[in-house]
């Protein structure tokens, strides 16, 4: 569970598609097959209010807006696993994912 978990730590893995993202007091998290990431600002104080992952189909329009990178693979015809970094506090973001059902946590 990572409701209000405080980010230490992101590691992009770019030779293995991975990337990680270490927490305090929980364990880390790591995507594969991942093919683009944007986030912002990373800061003393990360707070994750959430994780949320989304398939194209049910990615809320207010994340597609928030992230014009997301055009492309709105419009690729492909299947692409989205994850949503819901900020309290610090850092926030995308992850995009390659093939559905292939995170590692």
């Amino acid at each position: 569970m990572l409701k209000n978990a405080r980010l230490t730590a992101v590691r992009h893995l770019h030779q293995e598609d991975k990337l990680i993202l270490s927490f305090e007091n929980l364990p880390d998290r790591e995507f594969c097959n991942v093919v683009d990431f944007s986030f912002s600002g990373f800061f003393p104080h990360n707070v994750l209010f959430d994780l949320y992952e989304y398939s194209l189909a049910d990615l809320p329009p207010r994340i597609a807006a928030e992230f014009p990178v997301l055009s492309y693979y709105l419009h690729s015809g492909e299947e692409w696993q989205i994850f949503y970094l819901s900020p309290q506090a610090g850092l926030g973001g995308i992850i995009v994912c390659a093939t559905l059902g292939d995170l590692d946590f």
